[in-house]
């Protein structure tokens, strides 16, 4: 049982490679990855739960201080974390009817 946060950053100087190396050497970093266009960065967090995760975004955010413009923090439900994106541990997958003609 986890607890996830997908931070989007917008990066100034174009330091975007150096941005995500410095976040992936980073404990609780699971993902680190430079998108296209802005925001130019996403990196996922995790952590046992929200107090763990407090703690582990502090550091991370200070490795990053000084070269982000912009900061937003998405951050999922507890015990939510699914693989698949379609569906969450609290439903069930809708079945698919078929038409016959």
């Amino acid at each position: 049982m986890s607890v996830r946060v997908y931070m989007l950053l917008d990066i100034v100087d174009r330091s975007c490679q150096y941005a995500v190396h410095m976040l992936q050497s980073r404990a609780g970093v699971i993902l680190a990855d430079q998108l296209e266009g802005y925001p130019n960065i996403i990196v996922a967090v995790e952590a046992a739960d929200r107090q763990s995760l407090a703690e582990a975004i502090m550091p991370i955010l200070g490795c990053i201080d000084g070269i982000t413009e912009n900061l937003r923090l998405l951050i999922t439900r507890d015990n939510e974390i699914s693989l698949d994106l379609l569906t969450s541990s609290d439903t069930t997958p809708r079945k698919r009817r078929l038409r016959k003609g």
